[in-house]
């Protein structure tokens, strides 16, 4: 669960024109107890989409203009995020609104890394819109891809036109690129049962899932699975080591670790060469670990 004491952070990412506004205005609608506050940029000198959103007092709203925070982050972003848990301490709930050519791994990391940070905020997950109607004639592709890969939850928008079949197809599509998350289909940016709540970034979501290829520009979904304890050291000195080396390849990665000689399952996740290690519950039966990693892995060998 989320700790009270901290804020909790949903980053909401999307190509352009997959309803990434809409879909805020609807969070707002559907949780009108909790506090928000909401960071969110466009490019150049007018953030247009910040006169769109409705429900958020303007003295909360942070602007961060001329570039992306997410291509361009520097430590503006972090005292940024500082500041604004310091003037509005009441705030429950951050939204972070990438732009629609961002990558988003930049905007997570720092929840990762910085130690400030991770004092206050808590980093909850990723929610990624996938425009149904214009996906397949998308340009920069490659980043849209790159968005959905690294999701937590993947809202299908768009689907009033489309036929089930057709969106059926699209789900299974997206499957492919990241079997980690959840995909639901949505209509003017409403989905059925959706609750931030309980969009945690260290549930335990592990589907049946062996290593696959997808079609698109040779995303990966790669599998380790150990039925013994594993040896803590050797394990971080092998993780931190490969997810230097290849964190443009390694898009993502989660898993659930069984160490040597300690009672407690622990829970990785990581995106974009960073990662977290967090204590999950005791160990009851079983002993079993699993890895599960996202990217382009072209040749690499990624044996543990």
């Amino acid at each position: 669960m989320i700790n009270k004491q901290k804020i909790a952070v949903t980053l909401i990412t999307g190509f352009l024109g997959a309803g990434k506004t809409t879909f805020i205005n609807r969070l707002l609608k559907d949780n009108p107890s909790t506090r928000f506050a909401l960071v969110e940029n466009e490019f150049g000198e007018v953030a247009i989409d910040t006169k769109l959103i409705k429900g958020v007092d303007a003295s909360q709203m942070f602007e961060l203009k001329q570039g992306c925070i997410c291509c361009t982050i520097t430590d503006e972003f972090e005292l940024v995020l500082q500041e604004l848990a310091e003037r509005f301490p009441n705030v429950e709930h951050l939204l972070i609104e990438s732009t629609g050519v961002a990558d988003p791994a930049p905007v997570i990391r720092p929840f990762f890394t910085d130690k400030n940070l991770k004092k206050i905020y808590q980093f909850q997950g990723t929610v990624c819109l996938v425009d149904a109607l214009n996906f397949a004639t998308q340009p920069e592709k490659e980043i849209s891809l790159k968005q959905i890969a690294t999701a937590d939850f993947i809202l299908i928008n768009k689907t009033e036109k489309l036929a089930d079949e057709k969106i059926n197809s699209l789900k299974n599509e997206l499957y492919k690129i990241n079997s980690l998350a959840e995909i639901k289909p949505s209509k003017f940016g409403s989905v059925a049962d959706f609750n931030l709540g309980r969009l945690e970034y260290q549930k335990k979501f592990f589907p049946d899932v062996n290593n696959s290829e997808s079609i698109h520009s040779g995303i990966k979904t790669k599998t380790l699975k150990f039925n013994h304890p594993i040896n803590r050291q050797k394990f971080m000195d092998w993780l931190s080591y490969n997810l230097d080396i290849y964190k443009k390849e390694i898009y993502r990665i989660k898993g659930i670790l069984c160490f040597e000689n300690e009672p407690f399952e622990y829970i990785l996740q990581g995106v974009g060469g960073s990662f977290e290690i967090l204590e999950g519950d005791l160990i009851v039966g079983e002993i079993k670990s699993e890895v599960v990693l996202i990217g382009v892995f072209k040749d690499l060998e990624l044996e543990f």
